[in-house]
């Protein structure tokens, strides 16, 4: 047993952490479009290019012995945004060819695939939007703010969700940090500079958020009071590594805390996102530290471990919660039941 003190734990949160406020999961917002492409007019001229696109990456993860057939939503419009940059490809010197079927599926110009993009974007708004009925299941987010407020000092949540459940729970009157200032425009001095901002949670969104627009100008950050539907979201490894701020610096910090904390806790993160995976293998490489992984899935170290690229010896530095995101927050997210998990100082593995 441990001590909490500042920056001694993170926390990193994906979509499972928004299933019990009833945002849907990549696979419910695949079956709704796959439906949407069977019955809506303004969507079935897409079907063709759609299960094409589809097809294609199944087919590249079979070359790479990949069986399990699931697509990922964020890989599907990556996919889609790396093929309409067309001759600004990086690979297109490469390329004999286009394939002739998605020539002619994809559209004069790829305009087709354009269109498809913009959709499926659109659409991943409204699915993660809180309307008037859910803004009362997030009520169980509430629990980090109560949790700061017990430990009395400031906590770090690095979240690979668009939705604004976290925003949305905040009680009034709560200083949380989104690197956003009184114009509503990004400034990483919110996070860096102290004596200047005062906040109990600073809240990091790696992927972007449904309520940010980029000035395509500009390229100004702005934040909105609603979702908006060009919200700037990234899909995709090589646009989450882009050099551009708030990305760039989002996965710097995640990088920077995850090796001075003690304790990194992961909430519904299915890690499938090698990036990420990278940096929290770093940090498990590090002495006394631990990860506390919760999820409603039957995983094991073993599988965690083999996804981080770890020895086996690091098994020991992993604790799995098999659980709700809300069960976990509402019983388990307390000062008292983290100092059990948090290694002691002396502590080695």
């Amino acid at each position: 047993m441990g001590l909490l003190k500042a920056d001694s734990i993170i926390f990193l949160i994906g979509a499972g952490c928004s299933v019990d406020a009833n945002i849907k999961t990549s696979g419910q917002m695949v079956n709704e479009i796959e439906n949407l492409i069977k019955i809506d007019d303004v969507w079935k001229e897409y079907r063709a290019l759609y299960y094409y696109v589809k097809s294609a990456i199944l087919y590249a993860d079979g070359i790479q012995e990949k069986f399990d057939n699931n697509i990922n939503i964020e890989r599907l419009v990556g996919v889609l945004r790396d093929l309409k940059k067309k001759e600004r490809n990086a690979i297109y010197p490469f390329i004999g060819s286009w394939n002739e079927k998605l020539i002619e599926l994809g559209g004069v110009g790829f305009s087709n695939i354009v269109k498809l993009d913009k959709l499926l974007s659109e659409k991943i708004v409204d699915f993660v939007t809180l309307d008037r009925n859910t803004t009362s299941r997030v009520a169980y987010y509430k629990k980090f703010y109560e949790f700061q407020k017990s430990i009395q000092f400031a906590i770090r949540v690095f979240s690979l969700n668009y939705d604004q459940c976290f925003e949305k729970a905040k009680p009034d009157g709560y200083e949380l940090e989104c690197g956003f200032g009184e114009d509503n425009e990004w400034l990483s001095d919110r996070y860096t500079n102290p004596d200047q901002v005062v906040a109990g949670i600073f809240l990091y969104k790696l992927h972007g958020s449904i309520d940010w627009v980029r000035d395509s100008e500009t390229g100004i950050l702005k934040r909105f009071d609603s979702p908006q539907k060009n919200a700037e979201l990234i899909f995709g490894t090589e646009a989450k590594l882009q050099s551009v701020d708030p990305f760039l610096f989002n996965v710097y910090e995640l990088r920077n805390y995850s090796l001075q904390c003690k304790m990194i806790v992961v909430i519904g993160y299915s890690f499938n996102d090698a990036h990420i995976n990278g940096l929290l293998g770093q940090a498990l490489m590090a002495a006394e530290r631990k990860l506390i992984v919760v999820d409603t899935r039957d995983i094991v170290a073993e599988d965690i471990i083999k996804k981080l690229s770890l020895d086996a010896k690091f098994k020991a530095k992993i604790v799995y919660e098999k659980t709700t995101a809300s069960d976990f927050l509402n019983n388990k997210l307390t000062k008292e039941e983290m100092e059990k998990l948090i290694p002691e100082e002396d502590q080695v593995f």
